[in-house]
């Protein structure tokens, strides 16, 4: 064989420095898109955990016919959808999984609000800014918004924000349908 034969199936090193240039010139220039693109995809998905948590606040109060509390909290991140209901002491002897309960002076409940969790999430890297029901603004603690058993609840707005400042509002009707605004 001759000596130019076995150099036609080789690379040299400048063709491969030149592919690993291009290599980081694309890389240079959608990892950023792709970093931008995860921080939308976290902002969408908590406005949509807001809006399918209150759907599913209301499915429940349907389909149960009872009261169903969707409960925002502010400065955790978190959602809640619970079950809450009054019972006798007799009912509910585990004193640990109730919220509050009357006494008469012996120290024996009388009457317990039990609280069933049927949903939670807790949103990452976004968080919330203020909730608004009936033109009251909430911008610390928890609100509750209550959902009746005809699916009817309070109309309320939640402003969710993101680390680089971009938020969403969701409003939601008595209805229990929402729309979005950037």
């Amino acid at each position: 064989m001759s000596r130019n034969y076995k150099n036609k199936f080789g690379f040299t090193l400048i063709e491969m420095l030149m592919v690993l240039a291009l290599i980081g010139i694309i890389t240079a220039i959608t990892v950023p898109q792709f970093v931008n693109s995860m921080r939308g995809n976290r902002l969408r998905v908590a406005v949509r955990s807001v809006v399918m948590a209150g759907r599913y606040a209301r499915s429940m109060a349907v389909m149960r016919q009872t009261d169903i509390v969707l409960s925002i909290n502010i400065d955790d991140g978190l959602i809640i959808v619970e079950q809450v209901s009054v019972a006798d002491a007799v009912e509910t002897p585990d004193l640990d999984a109730v919220d509050d309960y009357d006494s008469e002076d012996s120290g024996i409940p009388v009457k317990v609000m039990k609280r069933t969790e049927l949903l939670s999430r807790k949103l990452e890297d976004v968080a919330f800014v203020y909730v608004e029901i009936d033109d009251d603004t909430i911008s610390a603690k928890t609100c509750s918004i209550v959902y009746s058993s005809n699916g009817r609840c309070t109309p309320y707005s939640v402003k969710v924000s993101d680390a680089q400042g971009k938020s969403v509002v969701v409003d939601v009707d008595a209805l229990s349908s929402a729309s979005t605004a950037e």
